[in-house]
């Protein structure tokens, strides 16, 4: 029969509409794996109707205020099916706002991932020259892509400080999210095996437990506290805390800053990413 399944556990014959219903209270990789039960499985499975529910709620708020261009501008999202939206949102971040943030989805669960790109960041002295180079990302090695138009080199600096902070309302509620710093750092640096300090709290609360972080990628494990990991777009990225996000409208502050005075040079600054863990 045309459009329905048979429930091989009543012998009831489903509507297609009411497999796609069922299905979408379920997960986006449930919905995946019933795609491959039957061809009206995958015609459920793959609707509209199923992966409006795996999107944010506020969605098509959220790629109204894209600022990307080609196949991620806000014109180009808004004709995907849905399922093709939710799987362009999870591999290509768009920028929103002034183009200093970018959105994601994570594939799994379909809950929100922000990154706050380096020009979004407090950075100590980041508009004096003499210390901070801004370099558009045009101008990076091959090897390393920036979805964001610039990226910040330090050039020198004793005071080595930079602040993040993102209002928890834009965020998933009732998820656990780990904040993370990426960067790199050139080929020529200088006393960034120095450790600095990483913490991260929600605003007007005391400060957090601070971490003492490595930025020097080769610095031995067995050093207590933070270690860098190359990713998959071969920047590094550490961790700087986590925090849940339950439903009090609030800001998450993240801090790194230097333990010692020294001069330091030599890293690059990508920004900030906040994902659920």
């Amino acid at each position: 029969m045309r459009g329905k399944e048979m429930d091989v556990t009543t012998g009831a014959v489903l509507p297609e509409e009411c497999i796609a219903t069922i299905i979408s209270f379920t997960s986006p990789r449930d919905a995946c794996r019933d795609s491959l039960v039957s061809r009206i499985f995958a015609s459920a499975a793959g609707s509209d109707l199923v992966w409006t529910k795996f999107l944010p709620p506020d969605y098509q708020r959220i790629i109204s205020e894209s600022v990307s261009q080609g196949p991620s501008s806000s014109a180009s999202l808004n004709i995907l099916s849905k399922k093709d939206l939710y799987f362009h949102l999870c591999d290509n971040p768009i920028l929103i706002g002034d183009g200093n943030r970018s959105f994601a989805i994570d594939k799994l669960s379909g809950k929100k991932c922000y990154m706050l790109g380096a020009r979004e960041l407090s950075i100590a002295w980041g508009d004096n020259p003499r210390y901070w180079d801004w370099i558009p990302s045009a101008e990076l090695p091959v090897l390393l892509q920036s979805r964001f138009s610039e990226v910040a080199h330090l050039l020198e600096v004793c005071w080595l400080e930079i602040r993040g902070r993102i209002e928890t309302n834009i965020l998933s509620p009732n998820t656990r999210y780990g904040a993370y710093f990426i960067y790199t750092i050139e080929g020529h640096f200088h006393r960034l095996y120095i450790p600095a300090k990483v913490s991260i709290k929600f605003e007007n609360e005391n400060e957090g437990n601070a971490t003492i972080a490595y930025l020097q990628p080769d610095t031995p494990e067995e050093h207590d506290g933070q270690h860098p990991h190359r990713r998959e777009d071969m920047w590094f990225e550490i961790e700087i805390g986590e925090f849940f996000n339950g439903q009090v409208d609030s800001v998450v502050e993240m801090h790194l800053i230097g333990i010692a005075g020294n001069w330091k040079s030599g890293l690059v600054v990508h920004g900030i990413e906040l994902r659920p863990i």
